[in-house]
């Protein structure tokens, strides 16, 4: 990761490789760039003309300067129209990573233009900057593709004090480390990622941090009758867990429980999935999200007491399977009939949930890939929120603004309750075909009771099939700002 330094330094004079300056919709200079374009003696509307571009976000132009300016290199950055709030910083800042990675030394003034205060205009830009530098190549010999960036400067003009601006970019820097957590945990093939693992990590995430880790097996899980972790991990060799990680910053008084699905593989069980299986991987970045989010609380220690449950299993056929017809009882006591074997993940949230409210938690908030329902509703560019109090659900709504993360509500109509009717056990885990994330919704629902609770469907935007902006080729370690804004809002 490359250091950044914050000046006030005239762009014209600073001895770079690039010198990144924004540019508006239309062609016109943003901060700074007047000088340059004295300087090369051409403006920059004529340039992005010339190459058919129109300084909307994404379009990028590189200019040698020939000697006429210290830094080697110009490179325009479109950022919109005028006026544009810290999502174009973001994306800004990931187009620059993206076009900068084989220069040493780059300086930038992209965050004079965005709207808003100076501090949070360079984090933005450097949160969007670093998530686009991301890269998973745990698995790739001599890729060659990693960035050669030792230092960036963010030269913010006279706006804005500079410890503000450091204490933000250093808030982003880590927003960042924890999301590329995320990230690695979700890439990682669950040949060598799997219930045990997420305990191991925990861990190392929580050695010489404000944290505490305590991990249930299968001894434990028993005891407490947490029938729907064990239901769903019978069918594996490989044993679930449930993993609990406290923060307790003295003088806090709020409590919130953060339940993240867990299962490692998902192979759906007897009801053996027919496509998608290779990234079925990635059935673990709820969890993955709320042990990255647990890493930031970490650093950042907000005045609030946090619960993090990872509910992990491997979901596998098996002659120990869960037989589609079967009933478990789950933690605390309520019947569930197995009406198919690949509606697992609201199983182990179940019983996260029911440990969260035993935890005496003000508000638990459950994060999971748990339906396709969900994705065929909203796409894979946001995720679904549902919840039983509308106070928090706006709260969460606006925490992911805040982060810069998609999130819609989606209902929760008592009238689909009975979909999940069983005629031989209190509930059954699985509706018809029409509001399948609805009905996930109302099954965890249950099991919430009278305590606050909100879920979190990332099921379409956990996983990404481009490299756009500062979102990745594969995971995207989705959730893991909105849950830290969340968590600092209360």
């Amino acid at each position: 990761m490359p250091s950044f330094k914050i000046t006030t330094d005239k762009p014209a004079r600073i001895e770079c490789d690039v010198l990144a300056v924004p540019v508006y919709k239309g062609g016109e200079a943003g901060p700074g760039g007047a000088e340059i374009e004295r300087k090369l003696g051409t403006t920059f509307k004529e340039l992005l003309d010339r190459a058919r571009l129109k300084g909307e976000p994404g379009d990028a132009l590189s200019v040698p300067t020939l000697g006429k300016l210290p830094a080697k290199q110009v490179l325009l950055v479109g950022v919109g129209e005028k006026g544009a709030g810290a999502g174009a910083g973001r994306k800004a800042g990931a187009v620059v990573a993206r076009r900068t990675g084989g220069a040493v030394k780059v300086a930038t003034t992209v965050p004079q233009a965005v709207k808003g205060k100076a501090a949070d205009a360079a984090g933005a830009f450097v949160e969007g900057y670093l998530l686009a530098a991301y890269r998973f190549d745990r698995y790739k010999n001599g890729d060659g593709r990693k960035s050669k960036t030792k230092e960036v400067r963010l030269l913010t003009g006279r706006g804005g004090s500079s410890t503000d601006v450091k204490r933000r970019v250093d808030r982003a820097s880590i927003l960042a480390e924890a999301t590329s957590l995320a990230r690695d945990l979700t890439n990682t093939p669950a040949g060598d990622f799997y219930p045990e693992s997420f305990a191991q990590e925990a861990r190392r995430v929580a050695k010489n941090l404000p944290l505490t880790v305590r991990v249930l097996t299968e001894k434990e899980l028993r005891a407490g009758k947490y029938g729907g972790i064990l239901g769903v991990g019978q069918g594996s060799a490989r044993p679930p867990r449930l993993v609990e990680i406290r923060y307790r910053p003295a003088g806090a008084k709020r409590h919130v429980a953060l339940v993240g699905k867990g299962i490692t593989f998902d192979s759906g069980g007897i009801n053996l999935k027919n496509d998608g299986l290779d990234w079925m991987k990635m059935d673990m970045a709820g969890g993955a999200a709320v042990l990255g989010a647990m890493l930031a609380v970490g650093r950042l220690k907000p005045k609030v007491n946090v619960t993090a449950l990872i509910c992990s299993a491997e979901n596998m056929p098996s002659g120990n399977a869960l037989r589609p017809g079967d009933v478990i009882t789950m933690k605390g006591g309520k019947t569930v009939e197995i009406g198919n074997t690949d509606a697992e993940g609201r199983l182990v949230m179940a019983d996260g949930i029911v440990h969260a409210r035993d935890a005496k938690a003000d508000v638990v908030v459950d994060i999971a890939t748990l339906t396709g329902a969900c994705m065929i509703a909203l796409g894979d560019k946001a995720f679904g929120v549902m919840g039983n109090e509308q106070a928090e659900v706006d709260a969460l709504l606006k925490a992911a603004e805040t982060a810069g993360e998609n999130a819609w509500q989606l209902p929760l109509y008592d009238e689909y309750r009975r979909k999940i009717d069983s005629e031989i056990a209190d509930i059954r885990n699985i509706g018809d075909r029409y509001g399948g994330a609805i009905t996930a919704g109302l099954f965890l629902k249950e099991f919430a009771g009278d305590t606050p609770w909100l879920h979190l469907d990332i099921a379409g935007p956990s996983r990404s099939t481009v490299d756009e902006f500062d979102t990745p080729k594969g995971a995207t370690g989705v959730g893991v700002r909105t849950l830290v804004s969340y968590i600092e809002s209360q």
